[in-house]
């Protein structure tokens, strides 16, 4: 299985820059589990940016384990089967909440 940083460093590759036109964002993932962590994912103007640890305030968090964090955007477990089990969390705007999980070439298992 990948290990959390290499899961958090591919996402600006899997990003669909097309899906945020004017979505601007700060988000942390702020991760407990087998590999705890925290990372600031920034899209802004069509790009994503990561960084490990919590470098700006947040309008979105995730919370969870980071083996689900990790089965998520690896494609072992569909997004909205995490979401639902309650083993990802996002705190913030339900809209944002939303346009998140459109935000991601996801691979399919």
């Amino acid at each position: 299985m990948a290990t959390i940083a290499e899961v958090m460093l591919n996402l600006p590759k899997i990003f669909k820059p097309e899906k945020a036109k004017g979505w601007n964002r700060v988000i942390l993932f702020d991760l407990d589990g087998e590999e705890p962590s925290k990372w600031t994912l920034t899209i802004e103007h069509g790009q994503a940016v990561i960084e490990a640890g919590n470098s700006k305030t947040p309008k979105l968090t995730v919370n969870g384990h980071s083996e689900h964090v990790i089965q998520m955007f690896t494609g072992e477990v569909p997004p909205m089967k995490l979401v639902n089990a309650k083993l990802v969390r996002m705190k913030g705007p339900l809209m944002d909440s939303m346009a998140f999980s459109g935000l991601w070439n996801i691979p399919k298992k």
